[in-house]
């Protein structure tokens, strides 16, 4: 699925001011101006059908920002881990602003509304129409790669007066995500067990999670999911582990056996996160209806509100220009700022395209133009790219490198969280912009399905050889299982991962601070020494970088040895 964007550049340039359009006047008779939000246009190549049918039901989410923003990095720094009412209360969107948002919406003919839990989002129902004149935007309808789907080709706006409330709006476009490209080879009795990968990554010797609650955001009917996780727990002798699925709205929305998805990727995200993992206190599934933007949004945000859960993993992703563009890449971070003050990580798939723009899923030569996936690219999430694993059958290592297929690269849209720029100086160009310079992966694991498949159990595989599987889907739930025996070992007290992480490298590695009329400017060091708790990859290309001691936009930092990560936190 390919996409551009031509009005959507066009209209970033509106997000800091304002235009008068003729809306309800005011007291003394003039219209009051309208605002941009972060949401833009979108302008998907394909075929142009139309004016979206004006009585069509949209679900739409208003995005509400956090407040005392300047502070969140410092508190998240501070690694004090806050409940949701202390965030509530210090950062989280105000009653009024909910009441605000809320009454432009009944206002506006909207239905059915609600505000999530931690009040970042207020959602209800309207139609198409009712939609284009509440946010002064034109919805269509296109016909793309076969799949009829609509989208906003002008900015959301809402009335000025509201802007300091509304920062975004979700739901205006129903584009389908990308899985992060799950690959599958023939099955293969030679590619790595659980227990081999364990060993591989240095977790074998460790507890189980069992105090920790882990999470995975997956798609459709978890019935067959579960029973091929019960069998494949059976057939590699691990215990059964608890399991809820959680529906990020109405059960009936969801669509099973959705062609974009199938049933292995949540066959792997399962039992590849809770087998790393030993075991885990419980597995949540947040089950979302078709993967578009919003979904996703919701169902990330759905995560953090509830709290239940230490660290999720989502093996799916897009050019991220698109979810700047809808509004979900701010949604997104918001949820997860609020997230890490609550000591919550996700973890994300880099894609399968090499250094490319993840639009096809690629299990070899990268293709494309240059780009960064989102959510992994997200300023909060870890992101975790592709390697090779060269190891005996055993789980022995004799080298890992980058695969290929690693997904790796800057985004001119995201910003890089202050604790990556001693390790990714490149990010520090763009920190007085805010917007841009935020590099992936962070970490790495296994990822090529040609050279070390993983081995997985699927509903054609019972009773017979498990599938050989491969792509940044194995890399991403393979060290949220790592994460979680660690954080299992210490009491789930460890914070935001990504944090951990790159606190570690800069101890090892402190970059030389240097003035500028901008601000300070880090110099890394040109001589990087490996990280403790980190395998080092210094061989491997993705295409668009060569890995290299230090941090590499093929590998990030390098890939987890959680016992030896575990002793260092």
């Amino acid at each position: 699925m390919r996409y551009t964007t031509v009005r959507g550049i066009v209209a970033t340039a509106l997000a800091a001011g304002v235009l008068l359009m003729p809306r309800a006047a005011g007291a003394s008779g003039a219209a009051e101006p309208w605002a941009a939000t972060h949401t833009r246009a979108l302008d998907l190549t394909g075929a142009l059908l139309g004016p979206a049918p004006s009585r069509q039901r949209l679900d739409v989410s208003v995005t509400l920002p956090l407040r005392n923003a300047g502070a969140v990095d410092k508190a998240i720094e501070s690694r004090r881990i806050m409940t949701p009412a202390q965030v509530a209360a210090r950062f989280g969107p105000s009653p009024s602003a909910v009441r605000a948002v809320e009454g432009y919406l009944a206002h506006s003919g909207f239905t059915g509304i609600s505000a999530s839990t931690n009040r970042l989002l207020v959602s209800g129902q309207a139609t198409v129409a009712e939609a284009e004149r509440a946010f002064h935007t034109t919805i269509s309808d296109y016909r793309l790669d076969g799949r009829l789907v609509y989208a906003n080709t002008t900015a959301a706006m809402v009335p000025a007066s509201l802007r300091p409330d509304a920062a975004a709006v979700l739901g205006l476009s129903d584009v389908p995500m990308h899985l992060a490209g799950l690959s599958q080879s023939t099955p293969d009795t030679s590619g790595f067990t659980p227990a081999a990968l364990q060993h591989a990554y240095d977790a074998a010797g460790m507890r189980p999670a069992s105090r920790t609650t882990i999470a995975v955001i997956a798609s459709g009917d978890m019935t067959p999911i579960i029973e091929n996780l019960r069998f494949a727990e059976k057939a590699w002798h691990f215990p059964s582990v608890p399991v809820s699925v959680v529906y990020d709205g109405p059960k009936q929305g969801i669509v099973d056996d959705n062609p974009l998805t199938g049933n292995l990727e949540w066959d792997l995200d399962t039992q590849m996160s809770t087998m790393m993992a030993g075991s885990v206190r419980r597995l949540d599934i947040y089950d979302v209806a078709t993967f578009t933007d919003p979904e996703v949004a919701r169902g990330i945000n759905l995560f953090v509100a509830q709290d239940k859960a230490t660290a999720l993993s989502a093996s799916l992703g897009e050019c991220d220009y698109i979810a700047f563009l809808d509004g979900a890449m701010l949604t997104t971070d918001e949820s997860l700022a609020e997230g890490a003050l609550q000591g919550q990580s996700m973890f994300a798939s880099t894609g399968d395209n090499g250094y490319a723009c993840p639009e096809v899923a690629s299990t070899g030569v990268p293709e494309g133009p240059p780009g960064v996936s989102w959510p992994a690219d997200g300023e909060y999430t870890t992101g975790v790219g592709g390697t090779t694993l060269v190891a005996d059958a055993k789980g022995d290592v004799t080298q890992e490198i980058a695969w290929i297929g690693g997904g790796g690269g800057v985004s001119p849209w995201e910003t890089a969280a202050p604790w990556t720029l001693q390790a990714n100086p490149a990010g520090q160009g763009w920190q007085y912009t805010n917007q841009g310079g935020r590099s992936v992966p962070d970490v790495a694991a296994v990822a090529d399905a040609n050279l070390s498949p993983v081995l997985i159990y699927g509903a054609h595989s019972k009773g017979s050889q498990p599938t050989g599987v491969g792509g940044t889907s194995v890399s991403s739930p393979l060290t949220l299982g790592l994460w979680a025996r660690i954080e299992s070992a210490h009491h789930d007290g460890l914070g935001l991962a990504q944090y951990d992480f790159y606190a570690l490298y800069d101890k090892v590695n402190p970059a030389t601070i240097e003035s500028s009329p901008t601000g300070p400017v880090y110099v890394p060091n040109p001589n990087p020494s490996p990280v403790p708790g980190f395998r080092t990859i210094e061989a491997g290309t993705n295409g668009g970088c060569v890995a290299k001691p230090g941090y590499n936009y093929c590998t990030g930092i390098g890939s987890i040895q959680a016992a030896s990560l575990s002793s260092k936190l």
